[in-house]
């Protein structure tokens, strides 16, 4: 492999990593954590009756279940089938809604609130299917949640990419000028590729792959990517003046 094909590997590779940083879908989880919960009560049901009589639900204020969006109708028609409790409220807890940022979606896109975007607040909606049965929506708040997995992603991209960008975007530039400095290895070249690949990928991985990774496997990452870096880099103090494509 010749120089000039080096250096734009190099190249490609550095715009990548940074895209990667500044891609909120990069390393990201791929269901944003959400503190609303979903639940439906019956006519018939206890819930049903308890709700309109202490919550102050208009009754003739309902909603038709087909006007509902196919997101709302399918969280609605999951509700249905869920387990009841002894009052009568079935619910699928918090909706699986998915990162915003992300290009494909196997659970929802947003809330299903049945208010059809007129409200995010929590509250009582009722609602009508098709049969003419009523049924109350619950929209609660299952109350105030830290968003720890974005404060994990945005450290992992600060000691993981930033570093392996500037490491490259370096060592790039110094031998685009003909300085006497060693390339890195077609190993380093390679665990970079295979880095952006990862950092990619790891969203739709953890969203269609029942894997279970385990907690260190980010951290994990951190110790090979800098293990690989300070490899490079005590590498090329033997070899100034040298140069070589191959690992």
């Amino acid at each position: 492999m010749n120089s000039r094909t080096f250096l734009g590997i190099l190249f490609i590779l550095v715009v990548l990593l940074a895209g990667a940083i500044v891609y909120p879908g990069a390393l990201a989880k791929p269901y944003s954590g959400g503190t609303n919960y979903y639940a439906i009560a019956h006519e018939s049901s206890e819930a049903f009756n308890e709700s309109m009589e202490y919550d102050s639900v208009d009754k003739d204020d309902r909603i038709a279940v087909s006007d509902f969006s196919e997101e709302q109708r399918r969280a609605f028609e999951e509700a249905k089938k869920g387990e009841s409790s002894r009052s009568g409220w079935k619910s699928i807890g918090e909706p699986a809604v998915c990162n915003p940022s992300l290009l494909v979606c196997d659970k929802y896109e947003e809330f299903p609130h049945p208010a059809n975007g007129e409200s995010t607040d929590g509250g009582y909606f009722v609602v009508e299917d098709s049969t003419g049965d009523q049924f109350i929506i619950k929209i609660g708040t299952a109350g105030a949640d830290w968003n720890m997995d974005s404060i994990e992603t945005h450290i992992t991209k600060l000691v993981v990419l930033v570093p392996y960008a500037i490491f490259f975007a370096y060592r790039g530039v110094r031998a685009g000028w003909g300085d006497h400095v060693s390339y890195p290895t077609t190993l380093s070249v390679g665990y970079g590729a295979g880095l952006v690949t990862v950092v990619f990928a790891y969203p739709y991985f953890l969203m269609f792959t029942r894997i279970s990774l385990p907690s260190w496997h980010l951290p994990a990452l951190a110790v090979i990517t800098w293990a690989v870096i300070l490899t490079e880099i005590w590498r090329s103090r033997g070899e100034t003046g040298v140069v070589s494509t191959q690992g």
